[in-house]
């Protein structure tokens, strides 16, 4: 979270911060396929 920390105020992110959770993979379980997923939930 350091790097998202480091740019929070630059990009406008909302203080504090929403739950996230960050996940580095050597690999995807197949590895013909890369594949990057981000998602947002808003609850209104």
């Amino acid at each position: 979270m350091a790097g998202v920390n480091a740019v929070a105020d630059e990009v406008g992110l909302p203080f504090p911060m929403s739950p996230a959770s960050l996940m580095g993979l050597d690999y995807l379980f197949e590895t013909d396929v890369l594949v990057e997923v981000e998602a947002t939930a808003v609850i209104d």
